[in-house]
């Protein structure tokens, strides 16, 4: 299990767009903060440094909590996602936590 890294550069390229994803749960992590802490869970296939697939989620926790692993080419993960750090903080932290699943 990682809890990520500020060292770890993240994933090196990706077959999809990340950001379009995360604008679709948008609403769902703005909204969900007014009751708990956001947090974005999912799967991602990432192969040689590439993700090809990506599958997230929202859920609710009462406090932050950050997990990864790896199985194989797919990485399995849950991290906050607090609308103050916007899109572009959330899919940072998404990239570094799947470069550094192990």
């Amino acid at each position: 299990m990682s809890m990520g890294s500020e060292e770890n550069p993240g994933v090196g390229s990706w077959d999809l767009d990340p950001f379009e994803e995360l604008r679709r749960l948008w609403r769902a992590i703005n909204d969900g903060s007014h009751i708990g802490v956001p947090h974005i869970v999912g799967r991602a296939s990432v192969v040689n440094g590439k993700v090809s697939g990506l599958e997230m989620s929202v859920i609710l926790y009462e406090t932050e909590k950050e997990y990864s692993f790896r199985d194989g080419d797919d990485v399995y993960f849950m991290l906050p996602a607090r609308p103050e750090d916007g899109i572009e903080g959330i899919y940072v932290r998404l990239n570094r936590l799947l470069g550094g699943a192990q």
